[in-house]
């Protein structure tokens, strides 16, 4: 009685799977797009989760954020906190230590399956070499270290956050600082790498201490106006560094993705000269759009909306076919969201979207980069 209805269904079952397209294949392993997370996605002007759960609908998945190291232990020790401030702090080693900030990002970023890729970064100014300023050095290497180890021993694999958590995606790598090679982050200049050396092997026995597979990246080292990437790399070898990293970080601002290519394959020579082959992250990789609106001397690279979508596309297909050839683990580009910008300097015309007058606007730039990350992913655009 039921043969007939029970053929029909079969049929229909197998013209639908002989109809149905096959699954896209990915290009790319996991995590190799990603952005920056900064601005007005940090600062709390907007909601964090909506935009992590329009990231990883975009392909999006990894983030690169800043761990305010200043931020979370400002005090060298709890005599030094304000009574009012004590319930926030954690004891570390003996220093009082706020974790609010990274617990908030990476639980958040866990629940949309996104890998977090902290950079450890800022002195507070009990351990500044100097008067304080974002881009003074700590006097001791082993306290950020310290610091370091504190973080990876939260948040690794074996963390204790993710005991109270639904959702874990314990962090793996681990960034040291950010562009060392320019006085805004650094300022003991031109003698930068010896300083910088001593805190990343620090940092990264530390951290290994915590979990021995973890992967150490060095700061973005970048194109600036006294050096370049693999300049910074040649001193970073020549102050004792080899050993303490696992990859290599870079920053290759530049007009044109010819540049880009350049600053890569050059860095790629200085590892072979020190016989350290190693994976390279481009941990920041942007152009702006102010299309004339920013006085910033740096602001060579800019253009419009459309052309910072047409840089984008090409870059990162580019990127993305050429990473076997470069070994070329991940491209983060700078930034998901801008600030409301005029007259401002050229990355606050960088990101993916922007605010204008508190209203979120999503640029030609998200749109190039969703299209360009699923389709390397394996995922249909949403």
């Amino acid at each position: 009685m039921f043969r007939a209805p029970v053929l029909a269904l079969v049929v229909l079952l197998t013209a639908l799977t002989v109809a149905a397209p096959a699954q896209a294949k990915r290009t790319v392993p996991r995590g190799f797009f990603g952005v920056v997370a900064d601005g007005p996605l940090t600062d709390g002007e907007v909601s964090l989760a909506p935009e992590l759960a329009k990231m990883r609908r975009s392909g999006v998945e990894t983030v690169r954020v800043v761990f305010d190291w200043a931020h979370a232990q400002p005090y060298a020790s709890f005599a030094d906190v304000p009574v009012a401030d004590a319930a926030r702090f954690t004891d570390v080693g003996g220093v009082p230590t706020d974790f609010s900030f990274a617990d908030r990002f990476v639980a958040a970023a866990a629940r949309q399956g996104i890998t977090v890729l902290p950079v450890v970064i800022r002195a507070p100014a009990w351990a500044v070499d100097g008067p304080p300023s974002y881009g003074t050095p700590p006097r001791d290497a082993s306290a950020y270290a310290a610091f370091a180890r504190a973080l990876a021993a939260r948040y690794g694999p074996r963390g204790t956050f993710w005991a109270t958590q639904k959702h874990d995606r314990p962090i793996r790598a681990w960034q040291i600082w950010n562009e060392p090679n320019l006085g805004t982050y650094w300022n003991q200049q031109p003698s930068w790498a010896g300083g910088y050396a001593a805190l990343l092997r620090a940092a990264a026995a530390a951290i290994r201490a915590e979990d021995r597979r973890a992967t150490i990246v060095t700061a973005g080292l970048t194109n600036g106006s006294a050096s370049t990437a693999w300049k910074a790399l040649s001193l970073l070898y020549a102050a004792g560094g080899k050993g303490a990293f696992d990859a290599v970080a870079l920053h290759p601002y530049t007009a044109h993705i010819s540049g880009v290519l350049k600053t890569v394959r050059n860095a790629r020579e200085v590892m072979r000269r020190h016989h350290d082959v190693k994976p390279v992250m481009l941990t920041e990789v942007s152009w702006s759009s102010s299309d004339g609106d920013s006085p910033d001397r740096f602001a060579t690279w800019d253009t419009t909306e459309r052309g910072q979508a047409r840089k984008l596309t090409t870059a990162l297909r580019t990127l993305a076919r050429q990473r076997k050839r470069l070994r070329i683990a991940q491209v983060d580009w700078y930034t998901w969201l801008s600030p409301h910008a005029r007259r401002a300097q050229w990355s606050d015309y960088a990101g993916l979207s922007r605010l204008a007058r508190g209203k979120l606007v999503r640029k030609p730039a998200l749109t190039a980069f969703s299209q360009v990350a699923l389709a390397a992913e394996g995922r249909a655009r949403r």
